[in-house]
């Protein structure tokens, strides 16, 4: 776990909180990292405290790390399983409209594919590489499990600053296939994000996607004129 701890460091020193000033008129949108299936082994941030997270943060548009088939099928997810835990059961008592952020086929498969690979071609070239770095995640999520002790934790400036150097790691063990394809799919999601604003038919956006997308998004949106994002915490002061 050495590793972990020291990646915890060094990017703490380099971490800072982001902010976002702009017009009271701008659709809000928050970011808000999920657990996929690792929620039952956060204490504080269950299936249920996200379903109540997010009942609580209130948004009329929520923007789910899903396609747009899984939205209409509803059907079981082996790994996201907020949605099916968390997420759809609260569609009968509230009226959230649902926007899918993954992309369709054959841009998904793409995308999919070129991760893969990328992991594919070093587990074969360069075993002790990518064990290596299998085990240094693991330590880093080990850490995390230890240290987040509440949702506001898993949705800190720490968390983001630890996934930012743990992806700037990855794409060096797995070069630039992997680097492009973490882009390309962030970057959809970015787009997503910001077509929904633009359509004028949200006025507090909640966009769900795994935890190690947060700190992605939150750079990204942080610099969009267009809108105004609210951090987890902020989000809640608002509506309390």
């Amino acid at each position: 776990m050495l590793c972990a701890v020291a990646l915890l460091s060094m990017t703490l020193a380099g971490a800072s909180p982001r902010s976002s000033q702009a017009s009271d008129s701008l659709a809000e949108v928050v970011v808000l990292a999920t657990l996929h299936q690792s929620h039952d082994r956060v204490d504080s941030y269950g299936f249920s405290d996200l379903s109540q997270l997010i009942s609580d943060i209130a948004p009329d548009v929520i923007a789910v790390e899903l396609t747009e088939a899984d939205i209409e099928s509803r059907c079981e997810q082996a790994v996201k399983q907020e949605y099916e835990r968390s997420v759809f059961p609260l569609l009968g008592d509230h009226s959230f409209r649902l926007v899918a952020l993954e992309p369709d086929e054959p841009e998904f498969s793409d995308l999919v594919g070129k991760n893969r690979h990328s992991v594919e071609v070093v587990s074969q070239s360069d075993p002790e590489k990518h064990e290596a770095f299998s085990d240094y995640v693991a330590d880093v999520y080990s850490l995390l499990f230890e240290l987040w002790d509440s949702p506001l934790a898993v949705n800190s400036s720490y968390t983001d600053a630890v996934f930012r150097g743990k992806h700037a790691v990855q794409d060096i063990v797995y070069g630039a296939e992997q680097a492009e394809a973490w882009q390309r799919w962030n970057s959809h999601f970015a787009s997503v994000v910001l077509s929904t604003v633009r359509d004028g038919h949200s006025n507090r956006l909640l966009v769900l996607v795994g935890v190690e997308h947060a700190y992605w998004l939150r750079e990204r949106l942080s610099r969009e004129p267009a809108l105004r994002l609210l951090s987890v915490e902020d989000a809640l002061r608002v509506r309390s």
